[in-house]
């Protein structure tokens, strides 16, 4: 006897830590309390993508292996985002650290809420993860 399963029933669930978006999303907006956006070429220029949470620490990314960049027509494109960061824009209202190592490791770069950081300091393309909120490293750079 042959037992028919649902196709429901057979789907698996997964969770995403985050989602990445780019285009007009670099400024963020109300919806998302975090975002931080990462870009391609110093001062803010070049192909970007953001990564965005709705609380707490929700949109961190702890391994930013796997991530390219997505603004097409723009230097950068499609490159991974790990180790290729100069620039960030933290559009939290909570502070984002962009870790050198992956796992919320090594030194860091701390970003105050709202804040353009047109050159990263620590983690200048040797960006590897990053973290919202609390989530901070303990020989960061500061950005306010």
């Amino acid at each position: 006897m042959a037992v028919a399963i649902p196709a429901v029933a057979a789907l698996a669930v997964t969770v995403a830590p985050a989602q990445a978006s780019s285009g007009n999303d670099i400024w963020c907006n109300a919806y998302h309390a975090n975002c931080g956006t990462f870009s391609y070429n110093s001062n803010l220029t070049g192909s970007r993508i953001s990564f965005t949470g709705t609380s707490g620490w929700e949109g961190e990314i702890s391994n930013l292996s796997g991530y390219t960049y997505l603004e097409s027509g723009k230097a950068g494109y499609g490159r991974p985002v790990k180790n290729n960061a100069a620039p960030f824009y933290n559009g939290s209202m909570q502070k984002a650290t962009v870790f050198y190592n992956s796992g919320f490791a090594g030194v860091c770069d701390a970003v105050a809420s709202l804040t353009d950081v047109y050159k990263l300091n620590k983690t200048y393309h040797q960006n590897a993860s990053l973290g919202f909120g609390s989530r901070t490293g303990s020989n960061c750079y500061m950005f306010n």
